[in-house]
Formats: structure tokens, C-alpha cells, sequence
């Protein structure tokens, strides 16, 4: 008998998922609960595990293949005892089963081919996660390492010791010393996250008319007030300057709602938000990510700077849930302190418009006229022009830049 897995809905409407790692290979022994494969959705990278025991018989397709929802992900051979034995599947569990599960049997008449002959039983490989995850990093087969840990205890050590080992020149440099002529190239499949941003960011260049609008402001007085902010408090607080600019936006979201909306395509009808969800753009060594602060309007700013340091830290360990980057109604992204004076961020769609703070420089300025050295901050603002004209935009960033210029007006909103 043999159990069909199918590629369950793990939340958000999803249709389909690519596939970035198999973690089990055809003939393996695993068990109940066993990772068996890592699947790229539109938002984050999930690890699917298997309901039941047994020996892997089928798998989906080839890494870079693409499965929809309900479609077979895998096959799975048990005994019939242990099939009779194993409580179905809990529903409820989105992350390791399907509504739309069955069991088959395969046919057995004729003569029995390669795949249904008995197949030796495999090694058990003895790994922590974090190993298994390494590994599976550095596309290294852990079954062929040999563990030198207590009972063959695949480790770290291990895995670099076997990467020494089967080191060998790069194809690219053997085909240049054989072909010197030819120019030095490599090619990188595009897939995985850094695929699905390439596709996210075609659809919201070539769907939404993108216009952006720059400024600069005048932050010296905010750097002094996180100053204070951090000396008073007691503990080491990590407060960068993104609370006071998630602050500043929620206050011009407010009195321009249009920027707190998305459009339905298909009804034709733009959907104003009654919810403040930002997002905050965030490097990873894989791509940009999204983490959304929920409800910024009702956190303080140290609340809303400690969940904005856990959901970094959880976005730089490739640790983020689908709640944790699902539900954003405005996206902020920045360039850094090393970045760009100005730049033209792409909305994350389909919000209809994203901001861009910048780094900050010491500039001359004019103040009561005369000319000073201030610290000034580049901003931007990219908006769908189906929505959003001109003036509005305007608009927005002078509530934004008052507000960042004169700090102190965050203390009216305390919540």
C-alpha cells in the first residue's frame, strides 16, 4: 500500500509552491513527522513534514518544479500494519497534511519492476536539526558524511571535513583552462525567493504606474531625542530611527486614508484599510523580505522597536511565519547608512505606495537665516498613480517631514 501526500494549503490562498530542497530521496526509510522538503510560497520558505512512516516511493518533480495545492508531493510505501495502526493525520495542521489526502494502492500484477522490489533498509543518519539544516545550506549529502559524534553523531566539524575533502576546481575554471579563449561565465538559476521577488517586482512595475516624490529633512532634532530616549531607559534598548518614522507615516496614513489602501482588480474598487500594518523591507543573504509590524498605531515606540528587532533578527535566521509577513497595508524601505542620497522604491504591491527613508548626512542648512550644519535625512515616496495624484503625495511627506523636524509632536500620540 502507499499513501499520497498531497501539497496542503498553508494559508493565505496559496495556489501553488516551488520547490527549493528535497530533504528525502526515493527508497529513504522515514518517519512521522520528518521534514521532507522545503517549498517556496509568494511570501516565505516552508518546511513541509510528512504525516506518516514509511519508504519514500515517488516524489513531486525536480527541485526548481512548481506543485499546486492538492496536487501529489509524495508517495509514501507502509506496511499494511503500519498503515491500519496510524491515526489519520489531524486536519487542523496546514503545515504537514491536506484535506484532500488519500491512500492508494499500487498495482502489483505482472512482473514486479525495479521500484517494487524490496529495497535494503538505509542507514539512519544521527544529526541535530541545526546540522540537517546546514547541510542541507551547503548541499552537502549528509548520508555520505561519516559521523565522528557519539553513535556516529554526524557534526559540524563533519560537514567541512567532507567539503575538504571533495573539494574540486570549479567546472567554469577547468572549461577556461581547457578553452582560454572563452570568456569566464557563470550561470545562477533564478529560483527561490530571489525568484519570486523577480516576479513580485515585475507585477507591480508593469501593473501599477509608478511616480515617486523626493525630499529631505531635517532630523537633527529627532537624533537627539532617541538619544535621550536610550540614555534614560534602564536597559539596553535597540532603538534605530524606524519607530519615529513608522509613527510619522501612521499620522499622515491618517489623514491621507488613500495611502492606506489596495486595489481589487477584479471589482474594479479601491479598498481603503482601516488598519495600520507596516512593513518593513529587510535584506537577507536570500532577498528582500517583509516583516509586518501589526497595529502601529496602538504600540509605544518601545514596543514597536522591540518587535522590529525580533522580527529582523527572526528575518536574517530564515525564521519568519506567514503571520509575520502577511497582512502589511504600507511598506517603508531604506537604503541604510551607507546607502543613497535618494532612491525610487518599487511598491510592494498591492499596496499602492511605499516609503523610502534614506541616509543620513550633515548638510548646510538655513536656519532663521543663517547658514548652519544639520543633519539631514533623504526621503522618498513611490505611489500608484491609479490612486494617488500629485498633490496628495505632496501632501503626505510635508505631515511626514513636520513631524520627523519637530519630534516632539509624537508625544500627542502616546499610544
Amino acid at each position: 500500500m502507499a499513501y499520497e501526500f498531497k501539497l496542503p494549503d498553508i494559508g493565505e490562498g496559496l495556489q501553488e509552491a516551488e520547490i527549493i530542497r528535497w530533504l528525502v530521496s526515493k527508497s529513504d526509510q522515514i518517519e512521522r513527522d520528518q521534514p521532507i522538503v522545503e517549498v517556496q510560497t509568494d511570501k516565505a520558505t516552508v518546511e513541509i513534514s510528512t504525516p506518516v512512516a514509511g519508504t519514500v516511493h515517488t516524489l513531486a518533480g525536480d527541485e526548481g518544479g512548481v506543485v499546486k495545492v492538492g496536487e501529489p508531493l509524495i508517495t509514501i510505501i507502509q506496511e499494511s500494519e503500519t498503515l491500519a495502526n496510524t491515526p489519520s493525520p489531524p486536519q487542523e495542521n496546514i503545515a504537514a497534511t491536506t484535506r484532500k489526502e488519500s491512500v492508494i494502492a499500487i498495482p502489483q500484477t505482472g512482473k514486479p519492476s525495479k521500484d517494487r522490489l524490496p529495497q535494503p533498509k538505509q542507514k539512519r543518519i544521527v544529526a541535530a536539526p541545526t546540522v540537517r539544516k546546514k547541510a542541507r545550506d551547503l548541499n552537502i549529502p549528509i548520508k555520505e558524511v561519516t559521523g565522528t559524534g557519539k553513535a556516529g553523531r554526524v557534526t559540524e566539524e563533519d560537514l567541512y571535513r567532507y567539503l575538504k575533502e571533495k573539494q574540486e576546481p570549479p567546472l567554469i575554471k577547468q572549461e577556461y583552462r581547457s578553452h582560454p579563449e572563452k570568456i569566464r561565465t557563470e550561470r545562477i538559476k533564478i529560483r527561490g525567493l530571489r525568484k519570486v521577488i523577480a516576479e513580485k517586482m515585475t507585477r507591480s512595475a508593469y501593473t501599477a504606474p509608478h511616480v515617486t516624490g523626493m525630499d529631505e529633512i531635517d532630523v537633527s532634532n529627532l537624533i537627539q531625542l532617541r538619544k535621550n530616549i536610550i540614555t534614560q531607559l534602564d536597559k539596553d534598548a535597540k532603538i534605530t530611527y524606524l519607530p519615529f518614522i513608522m509613527k510619522a507615516i501612521v499620522k499622515a496614513l491618517k489623514e491621507n486614508p488613500y495611502f492606506n489602501s489596495s486595489i481589487d482588480e477584479q471589482n474594479n474598487e479601491i479598498v481603503l484599510t482601516k488598519q495600520y500594518n507596516i512593513g518593513i523591507a529587510t535584506a537577507t543573504k536570500e532577498g528582500v523580505v517583509v516583516p509586518v509590524i501589526k497595529e502601529v498605531d496602538q504600540k509605544s515606540i518601545l514596543e514597536i522597536a522591540e518587535e522590529i528587532a525580533n522580527l529582523i533578527e527572526k528575518a536574517r535566521q530564515n525564521k519568519l511565519s506567514m503571520e509575520d509577513i502577511s497582512g502589511g497595508t504600507f511598506t517603508i524601505t531604506s537604503t541604510g547608512a551607507d546607502g543613497g542620497w535618494y532612491a525610487t522604491p518599487i511598491i510592494n504591491y498591492p499596496e499602492v505606495a511605499i516609503f523610502g527613508a534614506h541616509s543620513i548626512k550633515k548638510k548646510p542648512v538655513v536656519v532663521d537665516n543663517e547658514i548652519v550644519i544639520r543633519s539631514v535625512m533623504g526621503i522618498s515616496i513611490t505611489f500608484d498613480h491609479r490612486v494617488i495624484d500629485g498633490e496628495p503625495a505632496g501632501r503626505f511627506m510635508r505631515i511626514v517631514k513636520d513631524t520627523l523636524e519637530h519630534p516632539e509632536l509624537l508625544l500627542l500620540d502616546l499610544r
